[in-house]
């Protein structure tokens, strides 16, 4: 029993030494069969210069030309609503009728004082005059008459204020009825017959959109803002724009820009620009979004796909390609503006150069690679594609 132990021990023993001498024999032949397969055969392109087009997008927000929200001016619960949502509105006609009781008193009240007022001032003026007749005669001291002077400008004064209470009575019985300050569009109606509203309440009754001209707002940071003016300073120098609606379509007329703020805001970093567009039909409406597109025109531009880049620390770089093959890690800087494909190069990289457009998370700096045009890349990758779904279907048959 003892002697099978020994013999087993040593037989575990040979094939482990065996092993072991057999693994750098492997290694090595593994090594050797990769040597014999040389380099990776990967796409690579030569840059050219040419004329580059492409539209940035941005989103926007869509206001009318007149956006007038409608508040009322005086406190009341409301009796009539004249409108519906949507109804085509001009300016002046009424939308709403607020309980007028109260202030149709407040007239008459205030009618009546001024009545008041000026049957006072009447029998001042006459006592001014009967005054004037005895301080001609020394009948009556002149601090007399100066009494019955003050009290008629006193009387004077407040058939003014009372004129000005009535006025004022008036105007709030006329806010009663809430009209629309433009033509336009009717937006919700937030309130209803029988509810209380004030001019502080939190909602507008309603809001009315003169849409004939729409305004679309989009905001750019200070280097697009750069990227777009060009050598212009103004916005008669930026170009047309166009619109992409929230559905995917495109709205049929070209926008201008008409408004550049003036100012940068303070948080964002942002630009905000307005673009009108002619909107006759009403197909835009006040608070919908959409997106602008901007045009913009390059001329010379190297182009390199964006599939082509890596991106590290905030910064871009690809691989180029020497004469020999060899790739290096080069960094490129790229316009801001881009066709969501390729990148416009500003910086790192020149007409003849020559990157590597694909396989750039398989290679490292220094490696040497064998070049082959992007066709017969693609035409290699679609024989290794066929070739494996011949084996995969004849796996299926076995």
């Amino acid at each position: 029993m003892t002697h099978r132990r020994l013999t087993v021990s040593c037989l575990s023993l040979l094939l482990l030494t065996a092993g072991i001498t057999l693994l750098p024999a492997c290694s090595s032949q593994s090594a050797q069969q990769g040597q014999a397969q040389g380099p990776q055969e990967l796409p690579v392109r030569t840059l050219s210069a040419g004329d580059f087009s492409a539209d940035n997008s941005y989103p926007a927000v869509i206001r009318g030309e007149d956006d007038a929200e409608i508040r009322p001016k005086v406190s009341g619960f409301i009796t009539k609503v004249y409108v519906t949502e949507g109804q085509s509105v001009k300016a002046g006609q009424p939308l709403f009728h607020l309980d007028d009781v109260t202030y149709r008193a407040a007239v008459s009240q205030a009618t009546a004082s001024l009545s008041a007022a000026q049957a006072s001032l009447a029998t001042a003026q006459l006592n001014q005059r009967n005054s004037q007749d005895l301080l001609a005669k020394n009948i009556i001291s002149q601090s007399n008459y100066e009494e019955v002077s003050n009290a008629l400008k006193s009387a004077e004064a407040n058939v003014a204020v009372a004129k000005a209470a009535l006025v004022s009575a008036r105007e709030n019985l006329s806010y009663c009825t809430v009209t629309s300050p433009v033509s336009g569009v009717v937006g919700s109606i937030n309130y209803r017959v029988g509810n209380l509203v004030s001019p502080q309440s939190a909602s507008p009754l309603t809001q009315v959109s003169n849409t004939r001209q729409a305004y679309v707002y989009f905001s750019v940071s200070e280097r697009e803002m750069q990227t777009l003016v060009g050598d212009g300073t103004t916005a008669k120098s930026l170009p047309k724009v166009r619109l992409r609606l929230s559905d995917g379509s495109e709205y049929p007329a070209e926008g201008t820009i008409q408004g550049v703020s003036g100012v940068v805001d303070k948080t964002t970093g942002a630009i905000t620009l307005r673009v009108d567009f002619p909107n006759a039909e009403g197909k835009l409406r006040s608070g919908s979004v959409g997106t602008v597109l901007v045009p913009t025109q390059t001329a010379g531009a190297i182009l390199v796909p964006q599939s082509a880049t890596v991106e590290l620390l905030h910064k871009k770089f690809v691989y180029t390609v020497d004469k020999d093959g060899k790739l290096t890690f080069t960094e490129i800087t790229v316009s801001p503006v881009d066709d969501g494909q390729s990148y416009t190069v500003t910086s790192g990289l020149k007409a003849g150069d020559r990157i590597l457009v694909a396989g750039t998370t398989g290679v490292k700096e220094g490696e040497v690679i064998k070049p082959l045009t992007e066709e017969a890349y693609a035409k290699q990758q679609e024989a290794i594609r066929q070739q494996m779904m011949g084996k995969g279907g004849a796996a299926e048959k076995h």
